[in-house]
């Protein structure tokens, strides 16, 4: 991995201030004028190229090269996303936690002896309507359902059998139970108390279907589903209802987090309360896989504890340009050979044994990385550390980048999983050559998950950016004062130099351009002039 993995294109902010301060200084050159088109029309006119322009909400990221998804994942990807038209990022992120949800339940990566990562993994891929997000989702998560529903089957015959064992017994407990009530001589009522004891501990335990995966749970139900499925679970939706549950849709608002953080990390929880049967759990995994609309992210990192409690920091975020517009209504479906191999796959991981300490209590296997693989993962970290510091890339990133090495050693140990699906992966050590495949995702994840935190309002300037353009495009403003932007605009932003930050965000991005008008004599100086970018203004004509 190269050490500037995070190398940003070329600022426009340079250039756009060197406009400002030519276009100040033919402002300052300028007679005094009392309004804004006065003092604009004063200035010379200026005769450089605006910069290039930046989108506030879709930025230029890179994409990612299925390449580094390999064998009967990558080739499935691939496929999925030429038949369905949409961006191979959407498919990919898909495919990814579908197989992380796999490998899961039976892997996890000791990245040194002291650090060991669980293979969960949370991802959002979010694109406008119509981009058949629930397509890629229904086909990349489907071999999760045929498991299910084999497993099921396979069941089937037995639970029939325990749940009738189970019925009869209840019925002679209470036949024995009520004889023991009305029972007058003590020594046999002590002996049909007894009895009752004996049966109850014969009462057998009711095996529930298998289940890989929810899309509607409460926070409380969610505890009780990994519970009963091995402390693994998926949370897999093309909708982001996980947020509004997680913000407390059924408990009065009042966010319920604990569960699905610690469900991240791997860390134990223990839930009692009065009215339901406890819940333990020594080390829940869950995974995520969301696809929703960009709408449903902004605004996120106000809601409470979302940002500050780490839980969006979680998260693995993709933002692909949307194809629509471009399609040719004309792909190819999926080869047979290519679904079967994906199948397969899927199949086979779910399908590894169980490492068990003779007490029939499971545990997954542990991966670890070569010599070499940890020392391109310990270089990766050491990148990202830096970049952490005042003034570097991820400053105000740190909740997201802080944990971006260890989602990377996740990432390593999912891909580890699809290379060696259908043999036993914990033979085996993860390469340098995995490990570089899952920092090359992780590269191109984080210039994303930036963007999608900037959307979500974690960059506040981005955010307040955003509200001074929709004022400026409501009313399709050639031109303006600053003086006049606060007085529309003072609920949103109570002090001046609020709203310069904003302002001086737009410019940044090429949106617009603030001149300082000069100063003449004692007195309050005339309000500095923001002149909006001529194409958009000739657009809205």
């Amino acid at each position: 991995m190269s050490s500037d993995f995070l190398a940003h294109p070329e600022p426009q902010h340079a250039h756009n201030t060197q406009n400002s301060s030519e276009s100040r200084n033919s402002a300052n050159n300028a007679n005094s004028a009392s309004s804004p088109a006065q003092l604009l029309s004063a200035a010379a006119p200026p005769t450089e190229a605006w910069p290039a322009l930046v989108p506030l909400d879709a930025p230029n990221l890179p994409r990612l090269d299925l390449a580094h998804l390999s064998s009967w994942a990558g080739d499935y990807a691939r496929a999925l996303a030429a038949a369905t038209e949409t961006p191979p990022e959407l498919a990919a992120g898909m495919v990814l936690v579908t197989c992380a949800t796999a490998a899961a339940r039976r892997l996890e990566v000791e990245v040194k002896p002291d650090y060991v990562e669980p293979c969960n993994l949370w991802g959002v891929v979010a694109l406008p309507p119509g981009n058949r997000k629930s397509a890629v989702q229904s086909a990349a998560t489907g071999p999760l359902l045929d498991w299910e529903r084999e497993q099921s089957a396979r069941l089937a015959s037995e639970i029939a059998r325990l749940t009738s064992e189970h019925k009869t017994l209840e019925a002679r407990i209470k036949e024995r139970r009520g004889r023991a009530a009305r029972e007058k001589d003590p020594s046999k009522a002590e002996a049909l108390k007894q009895e009752v004891a004996d049966l109850e501990a014969e009462l057998p335990a009711i095996p529930l279907p298998p289940q890989l995966w929810t899309s509607d749970a409460t926070p409380e139900q969610l505890g009780n589903l990994l519970a009963a499925q091995g402390e693994c679970m998926a949370w897999l939706s093309s909708e982001g209802g996980i947020f509004d549950l997680l913000q407390g849709r059924y408990s009065s608002g009042i966010p319920n987090l604990d569960l699905v953080l610690k469900a991240h990390s791997g860390d134990s929880e223990r839930v009692d309360r009065g009215s339901r049967p406890p819940v333990y759990l020594d080390s829940p995994r869950l995974s995520i896989g969301l696809s929703p609309q960009p709408e449903v992210l902004r605004g996120l990192a106000a809601k409470p504890g979302f940002r500050g409690r780490g839980l969006l920091a979680r998260f693995l975020y993709l933002l692909p340009p949307s194809p629509l517009g471009y399609r040719t209504l004309d792909s190819v479906p999926i080869p047979k050979a290519v679904g079967e191999a994906y199948a397969a796959g899927i199949r086979a991981m779910l399908d590894w044994e169980a490492l068990t300490n003779g007490e029939n209590d499971q545990r997954p296997h542990r991966l670890r990385l070569s010599p070499e693989a940890y020392a391109e993962w310990h270089a990766f970290a050491r990148g990202i550390e830096e970049k952490m510091r005042p003034g570097n890339a991820l400053e105000h990133f740190t909740d997201w980048a802080g944990k971006a090495p260890g989602t990377a050693a996740r990432l390593a140990g999912v891909l580890h999983g699809i290379k060696h699906a259908h043999g036993r992966p914990w033979e085996a050590v993860i390469t340098a050559e995995t490990l570089n495949d899952a920092l090359e995702i992780m590269t191109v994840i984080t210039h994303h998950s930036l963007a999608a935190l900037e959307m979500m309002g974690a960059d506040l300037s981005i955010a307040a950016a955003r509200r001074v353009w929709q004022w400026i495009e409501r009313g399709r403003l050639p031109h303006f004062s600053i003086r006049e932007a606060f007085n529309a605009l003072r609920g949103t932003f109570p002090r001046v130099y609020r709203l310069r930050e904003a302002l001086e965000a737009l410019e940044e991005r090429g949106y617009v351009d603030i001149i300082e008008p000069p100063r003449e004599g004692p007195g309050r100086p005339p309000s500095p002039i923001v002149r909006v970018r001529p194409e958009i203004v000739e657009g809205w004509r």
